[in-house]
């Protein structure tokens, strides 16, 4: 992937890289240093008002960039690499392209988009993990596609909340520790499925604003969500898919 963003990079722009030297150069420089150092406030400060900054959907640090001349008058490209930690390889955040004068950047357009939202789950996952000492389950299949996922550690609850903002979807993971039978959550339109390792999921199609499927793995249990609101039909196929992909 990265040689081919590079050929891609060959062929749109020239490949000599420039230096904060000039005060045509500094807003862009200053740019982007204020987002490798996750400073919001001072990025947005010198981007003109009308111009939107790109969202970065991965929550991975910035390790640093590289500038490159392009042919096009004013315009400087970016390619910006995540932290991965020290023992990993560089991998490529964003390359955007970006308009300047010597006081605003006017225009910002990208050209590559390297996030992995998923990339947040694992952070999340990893210090549930770090913290109870427990295998936490994820999924590998979903309804929808992923263009966001968030979560927290609440106590002794991990949530994960994977979104599609296109069709206003949302996915939710709760993980919480559990001895008590899923018989004593059944309710009145609840129904009993099995999952593919044999073990009893719970699907309660009136949770709130939402249709849910529960299921116990070792000494935790696992409630996947999906929002009323989400544009697609979703059903009860779709959550025992999830919940299968997990184990």
């Amino acid at each position: 992937m990265k040689k081919v963003l590079v050929i891609l990079i060959g062929l749109l722009f020239t490949t000599q890289s420039v230096l904060a030297t000039s005060s045509s150069n500094e807003v862009v420089n200053n740019f982007i240093l204020a987002l490798v150092k996750n400073n919001d406030k001072l990025a947005k400060s010198y981007v003109s008002s009308n111009v939107k900054i790109p969202e970065i959907r991965e929550n991975t640090p910035i390790r640093g960039f590289m500038k490159l001349s392009s042919p096009k008058e004013n315009v400087k490209v970016s390619i910006t690499y995540f932290d991965d930690g020290e023992n990993e390889p560089e991998r490529i955040a964003f390359i955007w392209e970006i308009t300047s004068n010597k006081e605003k950047i006017t225009n910002i357009r990208v050209v590559y988009d390297g996030s992995n939202p998923l990339m947040n789950e694992s952070k999340v996952v990893n210090e549930y993990e770090a913290k109870f000492q427990n295998k936490i389950l994820v999924p590998s299949e979903f309804p929808f596609d992923i263009t966001h996922v968030n979560g927290y550690v609440y106590k002794d609850e991990l949530m994960l909340r994977y979104r599609n903002e296109n069709i206003n979807g949302l996915l939710q993971i709760s993980v919480v520790p559990n001895d008590v039978s899923l018989e004593g959550f059944g309710g009145r339109y609840d129904k009993f499925y099995t999952l593919k390792n044999g073990a009893k999921a719970l699907y309660q199609p009136n949770f709130g604003p939402a249709q849910q499927l529960i299921f116990q793995h070792k000494n935790l249990k696992y409630s996947i969500g999906i929002s009323r609101r989400t544009e697609k039909k979703i059903t009860v196929d779709d959550l025992l898919k999830i919940a299968n992909s997990m184990l």
